[in-house]
């Protein structure tokens, strides 16, 4: 079973997930992408295993190059 934030990460184009960290000092907003994980401003970064990361990257590579050719 996917989780829910995993699988808005996948059918939600620019949907970041909210830090996770309990104690955070930002204010608990959403994250930024950073290549491979998503960052909050207080210093919390996801830990999203590295398959998971691939079929992420990989879902919006191939999305992008469909919009791209029509």
């Amino acid at each position: 079973m996917t989780s829910i934030v995993r699988n808005n990460l996948l059918t939600r184009e620019g949907y970041t997930p909210y830090c996770g960290e309990a104690r955070c000092t930002a204010g608990m907003p959403r994250t930024t992408w950073d290549g491979e994980q998503f960052r909050c401003r207080c210093g919390w970064r996801s830990s999203f295993p590295a398959d998971f990361i691939a079929e992420y990257k990989a879902t919006w590579l191939k999305l992008r190059a469909a919009l791209a050719t029509n």
